[in-house]
Formats: structure tokens, sequence, C-alpha cells
């Protein structure tokens, strides 16, 4: 076996070799062990043709990228079809974590073409084998958890009877090991679970291959010099220790290296106006945008900035109307002027809401692009209404519209000053239009509908790049408060998540109601059962930092309630909203004290591997984020069972610290912090390490 050609970081090695079975390998430096991961095969021309390479050479030089990796390209002509070029598009961060990003490149200089002979997808990915990992794990990060309205990382052994039978797993994530060194390999795309359109499928013989389902490609697709046929990003991970070590580096490298877009991972906190309206039009029996206008956004930006909010965020109504997104005359005649001065004054950024797949049927990027409008059966879709403004129709984010909205956002960035993007409402299925790019008629609706749906997230990641590249202070989050979107590794390599909305309905617990005249939100109103849903999905931290996935917390009086609120904000999903004037001026001054500490240390917490004992909602609820690094960081513990409760830090605390009220923290001999709560009401109480000045240990 000749290796063809090699790099390495302070934790692991790679090795091209070309081969079949061992395409290329990950070796982890500390252990000596090596994981050799199988080569792509692409059907092309009715042939599923595996790649094996004799020779391969650096295609260009290797180039630092801005996310601290390195980027390298090595590829060589596939033997047995010597005009097919394979390129390995490689990202190995330059310091001791084991997680590197790669995608092939496919290129035919004939102009072969991909097929499905058999009326689906050919495409291999990787072949895994797993003889020397006992243990076996998919992450599925797509599943809707109808209970808690949301999406939430679950995590699922795959046991002996799961290879025999041929079982197939959807992930994005699997992981193995053997208690001493642990793999990881994920693909980044994204679909609610089941809905699959790349799987691993488990064989008899313990390996793992992962395939294309739908989508991937098209029919007759021709990979030449100008289009070639690009994978889906791909990631592995090969390290010493255990799955907790793994996941601590998995953790870092996507908090660190997925992305280039590096304002995405900063721990902002959020104020978003939609809470508010919602207050105004289900309380009040206003309309959604009756307080959209400068007088009312003045005087919450003031309060905003008393609780120490980083990014003050307009939902939808801020426009005239959709697809041109001019502000709206009649609610900010300034053009939202002042609004940008007052945030600018405290040091704030301004975020907006969009629907990038709606263009009003009146505005120009609907004249000016109406063959990109979504079809179905042959008919254009019709138009609706958007939140109280004009009628809309809804736009193929796969076709050339898509620069065409990112020229828009760029816009808005360096005309009107926004920082934050907000998308909403971006459903992964809708369009099978012939005259777009992601199928011709010679293609069967369903595989247009297919293409269209793989295509849009990585449509929209490209959007966020090009926006991002021209303005690298901008943050877009992706709201996936809805099943149905493509909930995924992919987005997170451009922008974060808005995770939870209202939280769950009435109707999704039985509750008869009437859903034209009734309330249809349940965890609306102050108290601890909206975190209960709302900390539910913060498994995900283990693996993926709940930076990355924004959730708002209720200010509401009482002082309970808020501290309930900061505790779970501090965690890091970073949200507030609702009406903020009307907190009192004591639960505007809280507010803002314990932000003022938070912010002190918040990039210790963003780092910090989670800690959780108890269930959420169980008596009592611990958090730890203490990082391991510094000792900064923060415990949180909540209950609404009266009592008092003791918990001793697994991590060792910084000396100095800030607490709430019904805490005593002291010292033990190792160096952990024991904290002692007293719970008199359903509350949170939270102890801030390495924040202030006025505490220190007491042994």
């Amino acid at each position: 076996m000749r290796q063809l050609w090699t790099c390495r970081n302070e934790r692991v090695e790679l090795g091209f070799y070309g081969e079949e079975a061992r395409f290329w390998t990950i070796t982890d430096r500390s252990s000596g062990r090596e994981w050799a991961i199988g080569a792509p095969a692409f059907e092309m021309e009715g042939e599923l043709i595996p790649v094996v390479l004799k020779s391969v050479a650096e295609r260009e030089a290797p180039r630092q990228m801005g996310n601290g990796t390195t980027e390298y390209r090595v590829g060589g002509m596939i033997h047995g079809a010597s005009d097919l070029r394979i390129d390995w598009i490689v990202r190995v961060p330059d310091n001791d974590n084991s997680v590197i990003r790669f995608r092939y490149e496919l290129t035919s200089e004939n102009g072969r073409r991909l097929t499905k002979r058999q009326g689906v997808d050919r495409l291999r990915y990787a072949t895994l084998p797993l003889d020397d990992f006992p243990e076996a794990k998919e992450l599925r990060f797509s599943e809707f958890m109808e209970l808690v309205h949301s999406f939430c990382l679950t995590e699922r052994p795959l046991y002996e009877q799961h290879f025999d039978s041929g079982q197939t797993a959807m992930g994005p994530l699997l992981t193995a090991g053997d208690g001493t060194v642990s793999a990881l390999f994920a693909y980044e795309h994204g679909s609610q679970s089941p809905d699959a359109f790349i799987r691993y499928r488990l064989t008899p013989d313990r390996k793992v291959v992962l395939e294309a389902v739908k989508g991937n490609y098209l029919d007759g697709q021709c990979p030449d010099g100008e289009r070639p046929y690009s994978t889906v990003w791909l990631q592995a991970a090969l390290r010493t220790g255990n799955e907790a070590a793994l996941a601590s580096d998995y953790r870092s490298f996507v908090l660190q290296h997925q992305t280039l877009n590096s304002e995405s991972r900063k721990p902002y906190i959020f104020y978003n106006t939609w809470n508010y309206q919602e207050r105004n039009r289900n309380w009040r029996k206003k309309k959604y945008l009756d307080d959209m206008n400068l007088a009312w956004t003045l005087k919450e930006i003031d309060a905003a900035h008393e609780m120490g909010i980083d990014v003050y965020v307009l939902d939808t109504g801020w426009y005239e109307k959709t697809g041109d997104w001019r502000v709206s005359n009649e609610r900010f005649p300034d053009g939202l002027k002042q609004v940008k001065e007052r945030l600018n004054s405290y040091g704030m950024k301004l975020g907006l809401w969009f629907n990038p797949t709606v263009a009003a049927v009146s505005s120009e990027m609907a004249i000016r692009h109406p063959e990109c409008v979504m079809s179905k059966g042959g008919e254009k879709a019709k138009p609706f209404e958007i939140w109280e403004t004009e009628e809309s129709l809804p736009f193929c984010l796969v076709s050339r519209y898509a620069d065409a909205f990112a020229d828009e956002l760029i816009r808005l960035a360096k005309e009107v000053g926004v920082d934050y993007f907000k998308w909403d409402a971006i459903e992964q299925y809708g369009c099978e239009d012939p005259s777009h790019d992601h199928g011709m008629e010679k293609h069967s609706r369903q595989e247009r509908a297919d293409s269209y749906a793989f295509q849009q997230i990585q449509a929209m990641t490209r959007i966020v790049d090009k926006l991002c590249e021209a303005c690298p202070e901008v943050i877009v989050d992706f709201d996936i408060t809805e099943g149905g979107r493509s909930a995924g590794l992919a987005f997170l390599s451009a922008g974060k998540y808005f995770l939870v909305n209202n939280g769950p309905y009435y109707f999704n617990y039985d509750v008869p109601i009437d859903r034209e005249t009734d309330l249809w939100n349940v965890f609306f109103y102050p108290g601890p059962a909206r975190g209960w849903i709302c900390r539910t999905p913060l498994n995900y931290d283990k693996w993926f930092p709940s930076v990355l996935f924004l959730t708002h917390y209720l200010p509401d009086d009482p002082r309970d309630n808020q501290l309930m609120s900061l505790g779970s904000l501090i965690l890091g999903q970073n949200g507030i909203w609702g009406d903020l004037p009307a907190v009192s001026d004591e639960g505007r001054q809280l507010i803002g004290e314990v932000m003022a500490l938070y912010k002190q240390i918040r990039d210790d917490i963003t780092e910090s591997d989670p800690v959780r004992e108890g269930e959420v909602g169980g008596a009592p609820e611990v958090h730890e984020k203490l990082s391991a690094r510094t000792g900064k960081g923060a415990v949180v513990i909540f209950s609404s069972t009266p009592g008092t409760y003791r918990y001793i830090t697994r991590g060792l605390p910084d000396t100095v610290f800030w607490h709430t009220e019904g805490v005593s923290v002291t010292r033990d001999k190792s160096g952990h912090a024991a904290i002692e709560v007293v719970f008199e009401t359903p509350s949170a109480r939270f102890v801030l390490f390495g924040a202030g000045q006025s505490i220190n240990f007491t042994n």
C-alpha cells in the first residue's frame, strides 16, 4: 500500500492511498490507531464507477482559511476512466482538534453524465469499517419532538442486530469507539427525520456505507469543467479517549472551525419583537403591526439597553413590501435612521426579519424575476398574505432569484446598517418547475421536487456566504421552529438556528380549541413551564454549542420568573422577548445587572462542555457550564419544589464569583465548589464564577 499524499496537525494525520477500500486514512497520532475510509463511487452512463487512483497531486497550494484551518486540494484521474478526475478538498484544523471537513469534486472531460439507471440515486460517499469499534451510535439532529414542538438531538445505539439485518440510519452523525479510541463521521445536509436524502446503510460484516437516497444529483447531469459535481461537505474524526472526549472535540470544531462566518458563533444577547406583536394580537385584540412604528421602537430600544441586550430585532412588518425589502415609510418615515442612531449610541446591533422565499406581487423583484415563481403540477403558485402586508408570491431559491435576494441583503447591510438577518418560513419542499436549476422537462416532477428540496439548503448557505463575504460582521439565523424545514449540519456551516418560537400549541396536546378565535400558544405566560420546554433541546449542547440555537425567554415580573429566565438564558440560548417597557424598574435593573456579569464570562460559558444533573423540570435540575481552560462559567439550579439542595461541581471553578439570593458556596479540599441552595417558591439559583469581585471562596 503506497501512500500518495499526507498532511497532519497536532492531533491527527491524514494519508491518501487512492484504493477502493483504503481511499484515505485518518490516524490518531497519540495512539497510532488508524481508520481507513473507503472510496466514493458514482453511477455514470449506467455503470457504478468506484474511484480508484494510481497517482495524485496537490492541485493548488495549501490555503490558510480564516477559521483556523488549512485547506488542501489533491486529486488525480480515475483508474480505468481516464477522462474522469476526482479532487479531494479537505480542511484540517491548525491546532490539536481531531475533526476534519472535506468534500469530493468530480469532473468529466469528455461529457460523461451522472445517471440513475434504476430510477434512483446511485452515489456512494464513503465506506466505514467498524470492525475495531464494538460500540456504535447514530446521532439524529433533526428529530422533531411534538412534546416540546422543537427539533431535538437524539442518540440511538446501533447493536449487532442492526448490522445483521441491514438497517439504515439517517444521522447525520455516526460515532463509534472501543472505550479508548473514538471515531466520528458526519455529512452536512438537512431534513426532518425520517425524510432522508442521505443515509448510513449497515452491513452484516460490520461496515457502514454512506449513500445517496434522493435528490443528490439529476439524471443526465454532466459534471464538466464549468460545473463539476461537488458532493456535500463531510466530516471525520478519530481521537484517543471516550465519547465525552470526542464530543468535546466536535463541539469545539463546530464553534471554531466549521464556518468562516465567525460572528455567528459569538454569544450576543438578542431581543425580538415578535412576542410583543403576538401579545398585541392575542391579548389586546389589536393587529400585529399596530405598534410597529418609530415611537414604540425607540421606547423598546431604551428598555432593551437597560437590560443589557446586544441585538435588537424588528420582526415582520418593518418593510413596505416583501421582495424589495424597503423600510416602510408609513411606520418608519426616516427609513430607520433614528433607530440605527439610537442603537449605535448604545453599542447595539440592528436585526430584521425576512422570509427569503417570497416577493410581493407589485415588487420590483417579482416584476424582474417572474420565471422564478415556484410551481407545482405545472401551475405557478398563487399569491398569499404576509403578516398584514401586501400579498406575495413564493419564489424558488434554486434559481437565479437566490443571487438577487443575496444582493438585497447586501444592500440593506450597507445602506441601512443591518447586522442580523432572521430568516423565517422556509419550507423544504415546494417547487418542481422545469425552468429553474433543479431539473428540466425530461425529469419527472418527483425528481425535480426532490432536487429542489436537496439543493435548497445548499442555496441558503451560498446566500449567507455571499452576504458574509461582502459584510463579515453580519449574522444570519434560520428559524426552524416548525417541522418540515431543513434541519441539519449544512446551515451551521454558514449561520445559526432560531430554535424555539412559542413552543407547543394547545392542539399539540389534543386540547380542543377554536383555531379561529382561541389563543393557540400554551407556554406564553411567565412561570417555570416555558423554561421546561425551552431547556429540553439543550441536549444539543453536548455536541453543538447552545449559542447556535437562539431561544427567547420572558423577562416579565415577578422576580422569580426573571431569575428562571436569566438562569436559562445564560446557558447559551441568549434570547429575551416580551413587553420590555412593561417590566418594572426593579426587574429591568435585575436583568441589566445579571447581564453585565454574564458578559464578563459568556465566552467561557460558550466554550464550556455541559454537565447536567436531574431531568428538565425536576427537583433539582442542575446545569454546570465551567470552562476547563479558565474555570470561569456558571452553575444554574432550578426547582419547582421547595427545599434545600446541594451540588458539588465537577469542574474546578474560579475563586471569584457572584451568586443570587438563597445560595451559599464553599470550596472542598480539591478545589470543587460545594453549592447549597434554598427554594421557597419555583425559581432559579445560580453562581457566576469569574464574574464580579465581591465574593471569594470560604473553606
